[in-house]
């Protein structure tokens, strides 16, 4: 399960790994290892990235160190940790000034809690989900049932309309999608 990204609603992660974050943009990596970059902790172009460890059990948070060192120092390189048991590593990214949330890098062991249920759809249902994904909601007077039809790249057969508006009708009854038909965390996770 190497680097699988899932993302996840701010009720289904812990307050130890939120800290002080008060926004509802999460996601987890599950992977062996992260490599923090030289310019951690640096703020370039409005855009900066934190790293803290965590040790899971304890609710301990460490700063990364060398991100608080002056940008010049040769001690600032790229710096790969692996990720052991009970511990996980939290980036809180601004992106040109807004807040992209957090990603959580954390290995297969200690991830169970996090990762959400297997989920069985239909070819229509993940149809409409990766249709919802790809296009924009309308462009230049189709919408996305026409888009992913007429982009037919892969040569697949697509459901007809009726079968396309059935499936996101039962995409939004069991929560994969808005009522406006847009994706939420869980239609998120299961377009991938």
């Amino acid at each position: 399960m190497s680097n699988q990204t899932v993302y996840l609603d701010r009720k289904d992660v812990p307050a130890a790994i939120r800290g002080n974050y008060t926004g509802n943009k999460f996601k987890a990596v599950v992977t062996d290892s992260v490599t923090i970059p030289s310019n951690a902790g640096l703020w370039s172009g409005g855009s900066r990235d934190i790293y803290q460890v965590v040790e899971l059990f304890s609710s301990e948070r460490r700063s990364v160190p060398f991100q608080d060192l002056d940008p010049w120092t040769s001690a600032r390189k790229d710096r790969k940790v692996e990720l052991r048991d009970g511990f996980a590593v939290v980036e809180h990214s601004i992106f040109c000034g807004k807040d992209m949330g957090l990603t959580i890098y954390i290995n297969s062991n200690n991830a169970a809690g996090l990762l959400p249920a297997p989920v069985e759809l239909t070819d229509e249902e993940v149809f409409v989900l990766q249709a919802i994904r790809q296009y924009k909601s309308s462009y230049n007077g189709l919408d996305r049932y026409q888009l992913a039809t007429q982009y037919n790249f892969s040569g697949k057969v697509f459901p007809t309309r009726e079968s396309y508006n059935a499936a996101k009708d039962s995409l939004i009854a069991c929560g994969f999608l808005t009522k406006a038909g847009a994706l939420t965390t869980k239609g998120k996770n299961a377009a991938q």
